[in-house]
Parts: structure tokens; C-alpha cells; sequence
């Protein structure tokens, strides 16, 4: 967001004179929404940040949060956007986004040991959209496979809304001990060097934040605010910044991103009441630039380091084995003030306090007409005569059928540490590889149809969504980020939906007692005609594992074992896929979220994998039980057969209600007969409804039935076919 008049007297009575040409552009930078959530700072104070369960060791604030995941072992995990990058050039854009968030964990002295990308793109059978799709994936391939990163988990959603303006979220996850993670927080002291390692500083990305933080207009135009991402030089980064952390020669670490040297400077002497001497000759450049061009230039693969002299020789012996391009360009001082010098010439001097927090701003929210289309009941339909074909319809649909085209171009096993392979898992499953068999679940989740429809409980179930599938691993769950992406917040009607997400996460995050211990905020999420993209609430979460030995897979493992479903059915079919798919109908209220019936049922489903009393669970999440279901089938190339009046429900009046609703704190469940007794005691314990519906059979078939007749059967190879080739197919052009 380019400064406003405001701003600019403000600058001036800030100054006490006019701004300098440098000046103005370093305000511009620090102060857009991407830099300063000047208009969601506010709003963000809702989110819980402590739970009981978890110790967060490094809250919301610093370029990535930190938890403890076992005594002496922290887990550091950040979740980014880089929605306009990827519109412009999807290719670069999607690959800085990664080699950014990478970044942000690196700040902690953690070695990053896996990536998720979650990717809310357009129609795929839209040339441009495509054309998008395409190039977002493949940047997040080439750049995570090139720096030795596996690429575990994600989401995936299609809709027309993003053919110009996608959707590319993306997080990372690293592992550090404690002892380095306290090395690298203590901070800058007067005298204290700032040295800047990296890729030379060019022209590439100037005042992307800036350009991050406005409506989208002419991609030819803005192609220049675009960084070009270098992955080998991350990769020697990566290796040079976690040793100097490991070995404590570094009091603090950041990344050069959104901003460039203005942000990662003046976050760092407001945060620590200190001034800095800056002398932007001595910084090694890929050109001739400007000293303006110095202080706003987003070049990627830059981090900032802050060292004391006597650690200055080892830090820099590090730098130069690992053949990573250094410089060090100035010293912090307690003048409050940064100065910045150009060839001997004073270039600007701003107080840091004043640019890095700049005042918040009010903005008004004010709900839409369309939102009454998440209040109001959608509109009738009949009951298909063919249920086999409806559930065959959903399962093919771009969001619920197979996302195999995109992970197979990912390294998602190099590290040796994944346990549950994308698609095998509702959550990816890491072991730490210190012989002790412990490890980590981590899942991204979204659901834009329903957070346009009802953002509030839209955001909601995307908080329960992803606890439950850590859940369903054998995970406790511990904490999340979030990424909320909405439209113009000068915009009341856009405004509105921001503002009922977060309290939708806000709510659902202390229901379920699970800090937000960071996250990120996307504005200006718009297509040329100034009408927001589906407002979305991404959350990444991760757990605990004790014994990733037991980790839970999502498909069926073994004949003549129980099929179980855990929570009730209900008859809520708004915003479902089953509506949108058969149907083509977007509207309705949204499943009611319910926090109180995910903690039982997610109390009992992780009680009974302790005990190694399932084989297998799977959240039952969008396009329903019969999606779930197949699913768990196709996954494992085994049959099922189901009694669907065994099923838990209340108000349900038809077998699609039964089928396709979208009723949260539900599992499938699969118990081998041995452990039925246990099942019935610990539910009944907990006051969780669970009931065995039927059993994994080797059959070639899904059979459902009712009424004591068979109402559907579907082949598996039939049920496959739907599932894994619809979107290759609609991706070649």
C-alpha cells in the first residue's frame, strides 16, 4: 500500500522536516500491511498464545515461533503467503515463497527438516489458471527438491475465484535443541556487528512488500516487484547459518524478506531500544545500485547476522568454507536512531521505533449482502436415484480427488525422516532420528468455500480440521499458525470477513486449547474488477508423537477388521462438496462447528492409539462418510462393506444427508475384533458415541447398505479411476 497523504505528514512531524527520498521509501516499505499489520495488529491480539499443554519457548513476533516438543528438543514452524508473487509469475513466485519461509526458521538456529504447501488455485480447465497451477507447482518442486527439503503435507482446493489471483500458502517446519535456540535470543548490544551474508544484494524484488500490499493491476508492470529465488546458495546458507547457531556466534539472526534491509534493521533495534550505523557502500551488490535501492530491495537469500568482534574471525571462517558472500556494514549503537550512510553522505537517519511500529489503523467491517447465502438454508434438490454415481461424482471432484500429480514432483522422503508418505496419512508423520523413536504430525487445512459462505465458523472448522487430522495420526496436537487471506481492508465488506476469521480461529484455538504461536496476513486479495477472492483461513498445526512406530495411516490395513465411526451425523449439507459437485450449488449454512464433541472423540480416538487398539483412522471432512470411506479404500486396495443404519445420526432424512454431510468431530475408525471390548469401554468412559458400521472386506468392492438391501456398490478400480485421473487430466493442455 503506497503511503497516503496521512502517512506523509506524519513521516514530517515524525522527522520533524521533510523525508528524504530514502526515507520515504523505507517508511513506505516498513509500513505497508505485508511489513506492519498496521491493520490487523488489533484484531490479532484475540488469538490465544499459551496452552496448557504446550510450552511455547518463542511466541508470535519474532520471523518464526517455537515450542517445545520434548524436553530439550524444539520444534520451529512458520507459515507465509506469496499470493501476488505467484499471479504475476508463478514460478518464481511459489519459489521464493519457499525459500523465504526457510529462511524464517533458519533465524532460530533450526535446521529445517520439511515443507506444506497449501495451494488455493482456479478452475483447472482455465487456461490461465492453469498455466498458474502449473508453474506454482513446479517452482515449489525445483526449489524444495534443490535445497534437500522434503515437501510432507499440504492442501489443495480449485475454484474459479483464483483463475487470476491464487492462493500459494506455505510453511515450513525445523528442529533445534534448546541450548542452540537460547544462543541465538539474546540479542544485540551496543557495539555489536551487523553483517549481512548471502546472495548480492540486486535490483529484483524492490518494494515487494509494497506491491504485496495493494489491489493486483498490471502483471506485465508489477513483474519487477517479483524476486528471483537462487536454491543452491540457499542450501549453503541453510548449512553455514545452522552451524554458526550450533556453535553460538551468533547473538541474533534474520531474514532479509518482505522489506529487505529496512524491515530485518529496524525490527531489530526497536525490539532491543538501540540505534544502528549503516554504511550501504559496503554491502556486496550484484550492481551498481542506488542507496535507496539498497535499503528496499527484497533479493532473496540475504540474512542478517549480528556478531561481536570477538566472534567476528569464526563467524566469517565459517562463511568462507561454506563460499557464502558476506559483508559487514555496520555496528548497533543506543542512539534509538537508524543512520545510514551512502559513500561517506548521511542518507537517512529515522528514529527505529517510529518506522518499525507504526500506528494502527481502525477499519470498519461491515458484512455483505452475499452473507446471508451462509445464514439461509440452500436450495431443495432431490436425492440422486444413483448414490454409487453421486459418491463417484464427489470423490472425482478437483478438491476431494487425488492430489498425486503434485506430490509426485516433490522429494517428500529425503532426510529419511517421513514415516506417513503424502496420501498415506490425513497428516504427515516425521521421526526426529535420534534413536529414541519419537517424532512430529504436522497438516495444513482450508476450506474457502466455506469461510465465503460463513467466515466465522468457516475459520473455525478449519482450526478443528486440522486437529483432527493430527489426531487421527496418534498425535497430541500442540500448537498452530495461521494464514489469513482476505481483500481490501479499506474495504468494510472485505474488512468483515477478516475480521470473523480471526475470531473463528480465535474461538476455536481456546476451545480446543492450541496456541497460535504465529502466522501471517494477506490483504488485497482481488481480481481486476476489485471483487475479493474467496476469503480463506489457513491453519498449520503440529503434534507429538511418542512412538512414530504407531503412527496411524487413513487407509484400511487388514480383512474382517471393524469399520467404526466416531462422533453423530447430522443433516448439514451447506457449502458441502456433495452440493457443489452433483449439484452445482455454493450456498447454505456451513456444518456448525463443535469443540467440546472434538475433544471427546479426539480424546478416544488417541486413547485407543496408545493402546494400539485401531489399525487406522481417517477425518471425516469434506464430501463426507462415503468419501471418507472410499478413500480409506482406494488408499489400501481393500473392499469395505457399511450399514449405513448403524450409523449415529439425528435429523437425518435421507441417505444423501447420511452420505455427504459434512458434520465436524467425526472419524472413521478401523478396530481389529480383538479390540472391540476396549473400544466399547473407553467410549463409554470418554461419553463419545462411536458404533461399528461394518468391516474391511477383500472384496474389490464398496457396498453400502440400508433397509436390509444393498443401495449402492462401487468397484474399486472404478472408485480409483475417479479418484487418481481426473486432475492430470484436466492439467494437460
Amino acid at each position: 500500500m503506497p503511503l497516503s497523504r496521512e502517512d506523509i505528514e506524519e513521516i514530517r512531524r515524525i522527522l520533524g522536516r521533510e523525508p528524504t527520498r530514502e526515507e520515504l521509501a523505507m517508511f513506505e516499505a516498513q509500513w505497508s500491511e505485508h511489513c506492519s499489520y498496521r491493520s490487523s495488529r488489533r484484531l490479532l491480539k484475540l488469538l490465544p498464545e499459551e496452552g496448557s499443554r504446550t510450552r511455547v519457548l518463542v511466541g508470535r513476533g519474532r520471523d518464526a515461533p517455537a515450542i517445545e516438543l520434548f524436553p530439550g528438543v524444539a520444534i520451529v514452524f512458520k507459515i507465509e503467503s506469496h499470493n501476488h508473487p505467484s499471479a504475476v509469475d508463478p514460478y518464481n513466485g511459489a519459489a521464493t515463497g519457499i525459500g523465504g519461509i526457510v529462511r524464517d526458521v533458519l533465524t532460530l538456529g533450526a535446521k529445517p527438516i520439511a515443507l506444506l504447501d497449501m495451494l488455493y488455485l482456479g478452475d483447472p480447465r482455465n487456461p490461465h489458471a492453469n498455466w498458474i497451477a502449473r508453474g506454482v507447482v513446479k517452482g515449489i518442486s525445483d526449489y524444495g527438491n534443490r535445497i534437500g527439503v522434503p515437501t510432507v503435507a499440504g492442501d489443495t482446493w480449485f475454484d474459479p475465484a483464483f483463475n487470476k489471483q491464487p492462493l500459494v500458502n506455505v510453511a515450513c517446519v525445523g528442529i533445534v535443541d534448546t541450548k542452540t535456540l537460547a544462543s541465538v535470543l539474546r540479542g544485540p548490544r551496543e557495539g555489536d556487528l551487523v553483517l549481512i551474508a548471502g546472495n548480492p544484494t540486486g535490483r529484483d524484488g524492490l518494494l515487494g512488500s509494497s506491491f504485496a500490499s495493494k489491489p493486483l493491476e498490471d502483471s506485465d508492470s508489477d513483474i519487477a516487484a517479483v524476486q528471483v529465488g537462487d536454491p543452491l546458495m540457499e542450501k549453503l546458507l541453510i548449512d553455514a547459518v545452522t552451524e554458526i547457531a550450533r556453535r553460538g556466534l551468533a547473538k541474533l539472526i534474520k531474514d532479509l524478506g518482505g522489506g529487505g534491509l529496512t524491515t530485518a534493521i529496524s525490527e531489530v533495534a526497536a525490539d532491543h531500544n538501540l540505534g544502528v550505523e549503516l554504511h550501504l557502500d559496503a554491502l556486496h551488490t550484484r550492481q551498481e545500485l542506488t542507496p535507496l535501492e539498497i535499503l528496499v530491495s527484497e533479493s532473496q537469500e540475504r540474512m542478517l547476522l549480528v556478531v561481536d568482534e570477538s566472534s567476528l574471525p569464526e563467524v566469517e571462517k565459517i562463511l568462507r568454507r561454506y563460499e557464502v558472500p558476506y559483508s559487514i556494514i555496520g555496528r548497533f549503537d543506543g542512539s534509538g536512531r537508524i543512520r545510514a550512510f551512502f559513500k561517506g553522505r548521511l542518507v537517512a537517519d529515522v528514529p527505529a521505533r517510529e518506522l518499525a511500529k507504526p500506528r494502527t489503523l481502525y477499519r470498519e467491517a461491515r458484512p455483505p449482502i452475499e452473507a446471508l447465502k451462509g445464514i439461509a438454508p440452500p436450495p431443495p434438490v432431490r436425492e440422486p436415484e444413483d448414490l454409487a454415481k453421486a459418491a463417484l461424482k464427489v470423490l472425482s471432484s478437483p478438491n476431494i480427488a487425488s492430489k498425486r500429480w503434485i506430490y509426485e514432483q516433490y522429494d517428500h522422503e529425503v532426510g529419511i525422516r517421513t514415516v506417513l508418505k503424502p496420501g498415506y496419512g490425513d497428516a504427515a508423520v516425521l521421526r526426529l532420528l535420534d534413536g529414541s523413536g519419537r517424532g512430529l504430525a504436522v497438516k495444513g487445512d482450508a476450506n474457502p468455500r466455506y469461510t465465503s459462505l460463513n467466515p466465522f465458523s468457516g475459520a473455525a472448522n478449519s482450526v478443528a480440521e486440522c486437529f483432527r487430522n493430527l489426531v487421527a495420526t496418534g498425535a497430541q496436537p500442540l500448537a498452530i499458525v495461521d494464514e489469513i487471506n482476505a481483500g481490501n481492508p479499506e474495504k468494510p465488506h472485505h474488512y468483515w470477513f477478516f475480521d470473523q476469521m480471526v475470531k473463528g480461529v480465535a474461538w476455536m484455538a481456546s476451545e480446543l486449547d492450541l496456541p497460535v504461536v504465529g502466522g501471517k496476513v494477506s490483504f488485497y486479495n482481488e481480481d481486476a474488477s476489485g471483487r475479493q477472492v474467496k476469503p480463506t483461513a489457513t491453519i498449520v498445526g503440529v503434534g507429538r508423537i511418542d512412538n512414530v512406530e504407531r503412527a496411524l495411516p487413513a487407509c484400511f490395513s487388514q480383512p474382517r477388521n471393524l469399520i467404526a465411526i466416531v462422533g453423530v451425523t447430522y443433516p448439514e449439507l451447506g457449502g458441502s462438496e456433495y452440493l457443489y459437485a452433483v449439484h452445482g450449488i455454493e450456498a447454505g449454512e456451513v456444518p456448525r462447528p463443535r469443540p467440546a464433541s472434538e475433544l471427546r472423540a479426539a480424546s478416544l480416538v488417541l486413547d485407543l492409539a496408545s493402546r494400539g487398539a485401531i489399525a487406522s483412522a481417517h477425518d471425516i471432512g469434506s464430501g463426507g462418510l462415503a468419501t471418507a470411506i472410499l478413500e480409506a479404500c482406494v488408499c489400501s486396495g481393500l473392499g469395505a462393506s457399511v450399514d449405513l443404519d448403524m450409523v449415529p445420526s439425528r435429523g437425518i432424512e435421507r441417505l444423501d444427508q447420511l452420505l455427504f454431510s459434512e458434520t465436524q468431530a467425526r472419524y472413521i475408525i478401523e478396530v481389529p475384533r480383538e479390540a472391540l471390548p476396549t473400544l466399547e469401554r473407553l467410549a463409554r468412559e470418554r461419553g463419545a458415541r462411536v458404533a461399528v458400521i461394518g468391516e474391511v472386506r477383500d472384496s474389490g468392492e464398496v457396498e453400502l447398505r440400508s433397509g436390509g438391501k444393498r443401495i449402492a456398490s462401487i468397484g474399486l478400480e472404478e472408485a480409483r479411476e475417479a479418484y487418481e485421473s481426473s486432475l492430470p487430466r484436466a492439467l494437460e493442455w
